[in-house]
């Protein structure tokens, strides 16, 4: 398998759908923009991308990361103007992350009353429903 270059591929398609490169390009551009923000930013604990499969927010990951920003706020006690920038930048990100982690937590709850909703409280192995005679 070769990989294609995007010069390659603008082509191909504005010769599949007599379109301008230039428009072709820029939808494209466009598209891959805001992929590309909506994963920078968070904006979902689960992203799927056609062709490419599910890009999807790890719990343990996210909670590490949340700690590790606020240990750094907390070096943060009285930022002087020098430092204010960065401590903005941080307080920014972690109120993401934090919305990020509140989002996954409602998301896995949901998750959990609809499998409940679906299966009940089975919580009985294969040994005790019954013996083989």
């Amino acid at each position: 398998m070769n990989p294609k270059k995007f010069k390659n591929i603008l082509e191909e398609i504005s010769q599949d759908i007599d379109c301008d490169k230039q428009l072709i390009g820029d939808v494209m551009d466009f598209y891959w923009s805001s992929v590309r923000k909506s994963i920078l930013t968070v904006a979902y604990p689960r992203i799927n991308i056609e062709s490419l499969g599910v890009f999807r927010l790890k719990p343990k990951v996210l909670q590490k990361t949340i700690l590790k920003y606020k240990i750094s706020m907390a070096g943060f006690k009285n930022p002087d103007f020098s430092k204010y920038l960065r401590y903005q930048n941080l307080k920014d990100r972690l109120e993401i992350l934090e919305r990020a982690a509140q989002q996954l937590k409602v998301e896995t709850d949901r998750y959990k009353q609809l499998k409940t909703n679906r299966y009940g409280n089975i919580s009985r192995s294969m040994e005790e429903e019954g013996k083989d005679s």
